[in-house]
């Protein structure tokens, strides 16, 4: 009844829910950092929003999310009509798949990589070229333009990436466009866009490619658990194919005034991404005293090598009370992402580091 190759696939890496810890533990961890998720909290003007959403439960939300496409469009420069929301980015790569992929099409991404890109493709039973970062966490550019030049019918990769945290310089970004067939589809995955803002979406549009860069409420703006994400479409043609394949009120009426408040709250944006790069550079030398080798992160997680299997230190640290990302792609068995905490939480981090005496590879 159900496609062996379904069967197969591999399940999503998730994070532990902190109901589940308690359950396990019979308390509380001392710091969740398996998500990414940010611990700075939520928009005021968000929270107010998604209050009085609350009391207007009983009606069907805006199917279109007009308010927060239109609040979207003003400032990215980007029409309402090319703009697509999701139940969270993740939603949004499923439906692109399923409207543009066929018999015959690839998929193009890198590795290490958001698993996402390559298991929607999967699922579909369409093949997955991967090409692999170097040694350096830098791109190999010759590799990357010889793949792209097997005209794949999606090229997928975040900037900054996840796990890595590296990003793509605008020089980079205008590169790969250059050497993209018009037959491929460029999706850019920006969920860590708000740490690291560069103009990509000039680059897109100046490339006269089809693309989609899709970006999300989860991350900086602290809606993890609303699952709103959108997408910016190079055309009204690509938006309404990948809206087609999603439900109907897929973005739910609280999601999106909470997503429009935290987006026009400017300031607290600001002051969240300034409190979690502080964080991030103060963990990454830590580590680095520690003598880890750390790609340049530029997101809200640090990717670090340990000289033991990823699984067996995760759950050691588990057992000390704090949860960090085994990362389980082929090849990366040694290496775990670890979110950026409060300053208290990336201390309990590298006290139980210390403790455990997990030694970076040699």
């Amino acid at each position: 009844m159900i496609n062996r190759h379904i069967l197969e696939l591999p399940a999503y890496n998730a994070g532990l829910p902190i109901a589940r810890f308690r359950s396990l533990y019979g308390h509380a961890p001392r710091a969740k950092l398996d998500s990414n998720e940010t611990p700075f909290g939520v928009s005021p003007r968000a929270l107010t929003a998604g209050q009085a959403a609350v009391a207007q439960a009983h009606l069907y939300p805006d199917g279109n999310g007009t308010g927060l496409r239109d609040a979207l469009a003003e400032a990215t420069g980007v029409e309402a009509g090319c703009i697509v929301l999701g139940n969270g980015s993740e939603e949004l790569i499923y439906a692109l798949y399923g409207a543009v992929l066929g018999t015959g099409d690839h998929v193009l991404t890198v590795a290490p990589g958001f698993g996402l890109h390559t298991l929607a493709a999967q699922g579909l039973r369409i093949p997955v070229e991967t090409v692999r970062y170097r040694a350096d966490w830098t791109l190999p550019m010759a590799e990357l333009k010889a793949a792209l030049a097997r005209k794949p019918k999606v090229f997928a990769i975040s900037s900054p990436s996840n796990p890595l945290g590296v990003a793509l310089t605008l020089d980079e970004l205008h590169e790969l466009l250059a050497a993209t067939h018009n037959e491929t589809l460029v999706l850019l995955d920006e969920a860590y866009f708000e740490y690291n803002p560069i103009d990509s979406l000039s680059a897109l549009k100046s490339s006269g490619l089809n693309w989609i860069s899709l970006r999300t409420f989860s991350k900086a703006y602290g809606l993890a658990g609303m699952r709103v994400g959108y997408g910016l479409c190079s055309s009204a043609m690509l938006r309404d194919a990948v809206r087609k394949l999603t439900p109907p009120f897929n973005a739910n009426a609280v999601a999106q005034a909470m997503g429009q408040a935290a987006f026009e709250d400017r300031a607290f944006l600001a002051e969240t991404v300034q409190k979690t790069i502080a964080a991030r550079d103060a963990l990454a030398q830590a580590l680095r005293d520690m003598g880890f080798r750390l790609p340049p992160s530029r997101s809200n997680a640090i990717f670090f090598e340990t000289s033991e299997h990823a699984v067996d230190v995760a759950e050691k640290l588990r057992g000390e009370g704090v949860l960090v990302k085994a990362w389980l792609e082929d090849g990366f068995d040694r290496f775990l992402r670890v979110s950026v905490g409060t300053p208290q939480d990336n201390k309990a981090f590298i006290e139980a580091l210390t403790k455990l005496g997990v030694q970076p590879a040699a």
